[in-house]
């Protein structure tokens, strides 16, 4: 598996750019400044990891980069494949960056997630720069070198599953065990709602009801008076023709003429239908006269339920229907809270067997890191002594935290678990004779950072199986013959797999397979960058550069004997 181009638009200041790159061992150089980190930087994007807006070039309002990779490995097309995305031999990644931060990530032109680009490019390359001298510090990418070099990550992910598993339950557990003082006040709270809840005997609906139910015995004067009106209008009165009447006499003149004429059929079909029609109306409304209560006791009932409704509204809910749901609720957690003490026992029972398979798999990993600490200790003091560190001393330090509230009991002594395991490890170095290995913050240098990151890649890199690995000026400190053999160290990684160096020393630029040249130039006012594929005189050219100047015929002997 090999990164064979990388397509750069609009970002930085690089306005368009093509990269071809061989599978083997490739470098990167340029004058300091010329652009090289934006190379690094638009692969990061690439490969899903946060950019910002500011890498859009300026008068530009979106960014593009995208990389071929040819050939990729299994682990690969397994996150293509719980991606949902195609399984395929290649794969094109395009990632657009937008000024209104609504940038795309397409993987084989299908659409992705920022995050599912970053798992699925997970596997195809690692890129390594001076900063990460900084991350190597930290103990916690310590322990995960160890754990890559030891293949201990699947061990590592089982246990992890174990732990989280526990650390679920455990908590569930401090949920339940509260103090009796705070459970019996919990108690006295939750009955005492309930009861008030219950003593309410609400009903679904109530509130909406009542509300309309007030509206008519608040308006109920004029309810009859427009009641009385209607039915007047329908049956008529001494002083008001019967509309009903009226309707009826239009349909018998009518059934005469349609006698006459049959045209007048439909009509009269009409007519009846309206009569029969208005004396359901009249029934209706007559209904509703007769049922009528205006009684002054009702309305005064129905807002006392409403002032009730209301007092337990602004307590338990905006509605009945939310009030009788948090009802639900604290009768289901009273009756979990006085059961509690029979699930607490459940809980132990389980967490007990968790803790016994947790411990039981902490210990087969911390027995497999120190078994693979013994092979990386002895490996990493050969690389170094490559490297020109023959005297320094490399070790992997193991450490539990003891706690009396420890998960893991062992000599009498009990240990912490955590999403790691049970061991710290930290790696200690000591470089000069008769000094004891320290932890790497307090002694490493600059230079002997930058070796032992190396050291480290080179050792680590044939275990994992990532197919690209980037080195960005991680040559830093090194110079003389260690360039010569760091040279070494990362042809003979680019034989099993693909290496991409951006670096400043000349001794490594001549052992790589392809050599890509970057240069600044400022045209009509416009900063650019050129981009080139070295043959073999302008290869010659650059690394005479490199060793002193291009024009120099030292510098230019000198680097046609380091390119042979």
């Amino acid at each position: 598996m090999a990164l064979k181009e990388l397509r750069i638009k609009n970002f930085a200041i690089i306005e368009q750019a093509a990269i071809e790159f061989d599978s083997g061992f490739n470098v990167i150089t340029g004058e300091t400044g010329a652009g090289k980190s934006i190379i690094i930087n638009s692969l990061n994007a690439a490969l899903g990891e946060r950019s910002s807006s500011e890498l859009i070039k300026t008068g530009r309002e979106t960014a593009e980069v995208e990389v071929f990779f040819e050939s990729i490995n299994a682990e690969v097309k397994g996150r293509l494949k719980e991606a949902g995305l195609e399984e395929t031999d290649d794969l094109i990644i395009k990632r657009e960056l937008s000024r209104n931060g609504k940038g795309r990530c397409y993987i084989n032109n299908s659409l992705v997630t920022v995050n599912t680009l970053k798992i699925i490019s997970e596997y195809l390359a690692d890129i390594h720069g001076q900063h990460e001298h900084q991350a190597l510090l930290n103990t916690k990418n310590q322990m995960e070198l160890l754990d890559t070099f030891g293949k201990l990550r699947p061990e590592r992910e089982q246990y992890s599953l174990l732990y989280g598993n526990l650390s679920g339950l455990a908590e569930k557990r401090a949920r339940l065990m509260m103090s009796e003082q705070e459970k019996q006040r919990r108690l006295d709270m939750l009955e005492y709602a309930i009861r008030e809840i219950e003593a309410a005997k609400l009903t679904p609906g109530e509130d909406e009801e009542l509300d309309t139910l007030r509206n008519i015995l608040v308006n109920s004067e004029k309810i009859a008076e427009n009641v009385n009106e209607v039915y007047t209008k329908i049956y008529g009165d001494e002083n008001n023709i019967s509309a009903l009447a009226s309707l009826e006499n239009a349909q018998k003149k009518l059934e005469q003429l349609a006698l006459i004429d049959p045209a007048l059929l439909t009509t009269l079909e009409s007519i009846k239908t309206v009569v029969i029609e208005l004396r359901e109306a009249a029934e209706t409304v007559s209904a509703y006269k007769e049922k009528m209560d205006f009684d002054p006791k009702r309305l005064e009932s129905v807002e006392d339920r409403r002032e009730l409704l209301l007092k337990l509204k602004k307590k338990y809910g905006a509605s009945v229907a939310e009030i009788l749901v948090f009802y639900e609720k604290q009768r289901t957690e009273l009756k979990t809270i006085t059961q509690n003490d029979e699930e607490i026992v459940k809980i132990e029972e389980e967490l007990n067997k968790l803790k016994v398979l947790a411990c039981k798999k902490a210990g087969a990993l911390s027995d497999g890191r120190k078994k693979a600490a013994l092979e990386l200790e002895r490996k990493v003091v050969a690389e170094l002594a490559d490297l020109g560190m023959k005297k320094t001393k490399f070790k992997a330090e193991f450490s539990r935290e003891e706690n009396e509230n420890g998960e893991m009991e062992q000599g009498g002594k009990k240990y912490l678990l955590t999403r790691e395991g049970v061991d710290r490890v930290q790696f200690l170095l000591s470089s000069n004779i008769g000094e004891e290995p320290k932890s790497l913050n307090k002694i490493a240098s600059g230079g002997e950072m930058s070796r032992i990151m190396l050291a480290l890649k080179v050792i680590i890199g044939k275990e994992d199986k990532v197919g690209t690995l980037v080195f960005d000026e991680i040559d830093t400190g090194i110079g003389g013959n260690m360039g010569n053999v760091a040279g070494e160290k990362m042809a003979n990684a680019a034989r099993t797999r693909q290496v991409i160096c951006i670096t400043h020393l000349p001794q490594i630029a001549a052992q790589a397979k392809r050599h890509i040249y970057i240069e600044k130039d400022v045209k009509a006012g416009k900063t650019l960058i050129n981009i080139e594929k070295l043959d073999k005189e302008t290869r010659i050219r650059e690394v005479a550069r490199m060793l002193g100047g291009a024009d120099n015929k030292a510098a230019l002997v000198h680097a046609k004997e380091l390119l042979k």
